[in-house]
């Protein structure tokens, strides 16, 4: 492991017993494919990296639809999907986007559609010698657990009520809070602003 690499202990996201339902959008669908790696066919992925989308086939997530796009700007008529979910993907988004991902994915979900974000919590830099900040992750899906890990260059803070602020801002509303270690989950619903 690198000198400037800090890694707390291993969590884990249980979603062997989620219920996502109808047409999902994964923003930041690329890596593993965790979504896409349970609804398979029900899922758009996008992620602005190709070699990301890549990557998620490799990792197991051969059936759900792939395309490389920017979430700032997703290319879908209002109201296609209904349901979005974020899974350990704002963390790699610019802060100052962040207002502008989750209006986009307000945009593009049908009204009462389901938004699921899972990110990670991080703190303020207390350690000069560590430049990136993550986690060791398992997430247990339907049929197996995937092990994984996320991490950051350790040049900003964010936590659950950070993405409460933006979320309620962005038109939803918040069904479910959950912070536990390092990790966060939000489920929300899409409110028509009209």
């Amino acid at each position: 492991m690198r000198e400037d690499v800090l890694v707390l202990g291993e969590q884990i996201v249980d979603l062997s017993n989620i219920e996502l339902r109808g047409r999902i959008i994964d923003i930041g669908g690329g890596g593993e494919g965790v979504i896409g790696q349970i609804e398979g066919e029900k899922v758009v992925a996008v992620d602005n990296r190709k070699s990301e989308l890549e990557e998620a086939i490799d990792n197991g997530d051969t059936r759900s639809l792939k395309i490389v796009m920017d979430a700032r700007e997703l290319k879908f008529l209002e109201k296609t999907f209904d349901t979005a979910t974020a899974f350990f993907s704002m963390m790699y988004m610019m802060p100052s986007d962040h207002g502008k991902v989750l209006q986009e994915i307000h945009r593009v979900l049908k009204t009462n559609g389901d938004f699921f974000l899972w990110d990670l919590t991080i703190p303020k830099r207390f350690d000069e010698k560590k430049d990136i900040f993550g986690i060791a992750l398992k997430v247990k899906i339907k049929d197996r657990v995937i092990s994984t890990g996320y991490g950051i260059r350790w040049n900003r803070e964010q936590d659950i009520e950070y993405f409460r602020n933006k979320i309620e801002n962005s038109g939803f509303r918040i069904l479910e809070s959950k912070s536990e270690k390092e990790i966060f989950h939000l489920r929300c619903k899409k409110i028509d602003m009209e």
